[in-house]
């Protein structure tokens, strides 16, 4: 009896092998197959929004004014560069502003901020899908600041139009599409919308979208994928610290080098600190410029600097 029965168990347990193996196959390789937007699973627990401590909140309401002026002490030194600084109080929702604060200036690689910002809002809404390549595309634009992946993201998902919807979504006004729509690096922005652009991606992006962007920026190399030293403003070495921040360059339209430095000061911190400027094409005395710049404006928003604002806080 005992042969017979294992005979008659023989079919099931093939059976049942050969359906396992079918669900493997659909649960593995179906999805793959029909080319479904293969965006990384969110984590069970997206991290909080990076939030200032109430603490933080408490202290003086016009530090960000103080960390402006700081700022734009040293930068008045400097008559032959126009430098816009502004700085975001997140704690008061309002951004201060200094003297060239609005101006509209070439963005360089800050441009690929708003591209991702837009490509990022557009697959949230369900308007696009992005593959595995398309975030990678993403990453290295972001941290590395790879042109390359730029310029496939630009042509891929409509670059120009893609200011326009972001500069209509976070409410921001000097920022419009370059003369030639195929050099993203003309994109005109000012100071204000670049801090006013990280508060929407703190505050306003899906957490994991809003953490794939934090993400990259806290994790850009030194050196960027072109080669350049991206090792200035919030990301000098040495006083980096726990800065998300993205680095613009461009060099040498009209006789000119763009460089900017724009970004959260500290992972979890109040202030968005935002310095571009239109300088000499001196890359040293650039680099010192804007380095002593941010180190000012760092300087009082950590208090070690005894500043006194010259009136009440200009808000916009």
């Amino acid at each position: 009896m005992i042969p017979e029965r294992t005979r008659a168990v023989r079919p099931f347990v093939a059976v049942a092998m050969f359906l396992a193996a079918l669900v493997l196959v659909v649960v593995v390789l179906v999805p793959r197959i029909a080319g479904a937007d293969l965006r990384p699973s969110p984590s069970p627990s997206p991290s909080p929004s990076p939030s200032p401590s109430a603490e933080a909140c408490e202290a003086d309401e016009l530090s960000a004014q103080r960390m402006v002026d700081a700022a734009q002490r040293v930068a008045t030194g400097r008559i032959d560069a126009v430098t816009g600084i502004a700085v975001l109080d997140r704690c008061r929702g309002e951004i201060s502003l200094g003297d060239r604060g609005a101006a509209a200036m070439r963005s360089a690689s800050l441009a690929k901020l708003v591209t991702a910002v837009d490509v990022l809002t557009r697959r949230a809404h369900g308007d696009i899908a992005l593959t595995p390549a398309d975030l990678d595309l993403l990453r290295r634009a972001l941290g590395p600041s790879d042109d390359d992946a730029m310029n496939a993201l630009w042509s891929r998902f409509d670059g120009p139009d893609g200011v326009e919807r972001v500069a209509r979504l976070a409410g921001l006004r000097e920022t419009v599409p370059p003369p030639d729509r195929s050099r993203w690096g003309d994109t005109r922005t000012s100071a204000r919308d670049v801090a006013a652009l990280y508060g929407h991606i703190v505050d306003q992006l899906e957490p994991a979208d809003r953490d794939l962007v934090l993400g990259d920026l806290a994790a850009a190399p030194r050196i960027a994928a072109d080669g350049f030293d991206q090792g200035f403003g919030l990301l000098e070495p040495g006083r980096r610290g726990s800065a998300r921040a993205k680095q613009g360059w461009a060099c040498c339209r009209g006789g000119a080098l763009d460089l900017h430095s724009a970004g959260l000061l500290e992972a979890d911190g109040r202030h968005v600190l935002a310095v571009l400027s239109t300088q000499p094409p001196d890359e040293r005395s650039a680099r010192g410029a804007l380095d002593a710049a941010v180190a000012a404006a760092r300087d009082a928003d950590r208090g070690s600097r005894a500043d006194t604002p010259a009136g009440p806080p200009g808000t916009t």
